[in-house]
């Protein structure tokens, strides 16, 4: 059996490092989520539900590498012409730019083994592609594995990046076993409500950059647009209500204004509603404990609803204080004055706690005209809840 080329240990200091030099899309949100750039020799797994814009942003991408390389972009769902027209629509055209309608992973490599020079490779979907090497139909957690890994193992071995794209389920989990985020370097998951125009793009996954970067983008007649400042874009058309509170999220190093927004109702039911989008619904159970005990508002007669705005997820512990503002508020019927924004964590003994990124959180409150209001300004729930609510 073959072990491959026998290999001795080496001292770190014995180790040279050579710098990479990445391939820039020139859509700046795209390069800053992936780190700066696409790594020759990479995979990436773009992650999504079906309808997002997984497509029409790999589009645009291969527009902007095919100005410059030849890209290939492999397409399992739609047809050639199917591609061709929506590039069309798009305004897209670039001469290194090749279409290949194939679900046949060993045809696909046996072509692009072919080309020389290759800048990029798309392959949509990894759901479709499949192989005679393996047992199991297209989407089995056999064929996905498989065809991961072989296309991994060609961009390795032609220093070309291979973007790949799986769907998701309802949960955001990627379509198929966990185990293809561990056989690729970089996953992205592409996420959005399909009801507003605003996408966002995640790194959950970067081995030549940091992850829980995110990418702002705008579905528009012409493609995705890039959002360069969502926050004074979403502040713009901000209104002050009942129910409404302004947070400051960080998503990895950048700032970026979001809103939770919070509804109660009395309840016909024995056990009260607590249904969350967006927010961790288990955290937001411990905030509206809190607010009972500490803010001594009552809810338990209440149905009790709360969601972030943009169609972003905000899981971080500094969306608590907002959270319980945003519910008293609603339960009170009281708005929250139209300039201040609130980051903290609500421990349970009704402390609010400093949490990471204050500094930038703070500046970026600043630099959109609003007050930051946090642990500093003061120190547990009680005492915020009576200075927003006791005229």
């Amino acid at each position: 059996m073959n072990r491959g080329e026998a290999k001795k240990p080496k001292k770190l200091s014995e180790i040279s490092q050579t710098s990479v030099l990445r391939l820039l899309t020139d859509i700046g949100e795209f390069d800053r989520v992936l780190g700066e750039g696409i790594v020759p020799g990479s995979a990436v797994l773009l992650s999504g539900p079906p309808g997002i814009g997984k497509s029409t942003l790999l589009l645009q991408v291969a527009e902007k590498i095919g100005q410059k390389s030849p890209v290939v972009y492999v397409s399992g769902e739609e047809s050639e012409e199917q591609i061709a027209g929506r590039a069309e629509r798009l305004g897209i055209a670039a001469d290194n730019l090749y279409f290949l309608a194939q679900t046949d992973l060993e045809l696909i490599l046996s072509e692009l083994s072919e080309m020389s020079k290759l800048g990029l490779v798309v392959v949509d979907s990894l759901q479709t592609t499949t192989s005679e090497n393996v047992t199991g139909s297209s989407g089995s957690p056999s064929q996905l594995k498989y065809a991961a890994a072989q296309l991994t193992n060609f961009a390795k071995a032609q220093n070309v990046p291979v973007i790949m794209t799986g769907h998701v389920t309802k949960t955001f989990a990627i379509g198929g076993p966990k185990f293809l985020e561990h056989i690729v370097d970089v996953v992205l998951a592409f996420e959005g409500d399909k009801f507003s125009s605003l996408r966002v793009l995640r790194s959950q996954k970067n081995r030549f950059g940091a992850t829980s970067e995110v990418g702002i983008f705008e579905m528009g007649k012409k493609g995705l647009e890039e959002v360069t400042d969502p926050s004074a874009a979403f502040l713009k058309h901000h209104r002050s209500s009942p129910g409404s509170a302004l947070m400051v999220a960080l998503e990895g190093t950048r700032p970026l204004l979001l809103e939770i927004q919070a509804l109660t109702s009395s309840t016909s039911y024995a056990y009260p509603k607590r249904t969350t989008q967006g927010i961790a619904s288990k955290r937001a159970l411990l905030i509206l404990a809190v607010l009972e005990k500490y803010g001594r508002i009552s809810l338990s007669r209440s149905d009790i609803f709360i969601k972030s705005s943009l169609g972003m997820r905000v899981f971080e512990p500094a969306a608590d204080l907002a959270i319980a503002v945003a519910v008293a508020s609603a339960r009170l019927k009281k708005p929250i004055p139209p300039k201040l924004c609130f980051f903290g964590e609500v421990g349970l003994n009704g402390q609010i706690k400093f949490v990471t990124g204050e500094e930038e959180r703070r500046k970026h409150a600043k630099k959109l005209g609003l007050e930051a209001v946090g642990a500093d300004e003061y120190p547990t729930v009680t005492e915020l809840l009576a200075s927003l609510f006791s005229a």
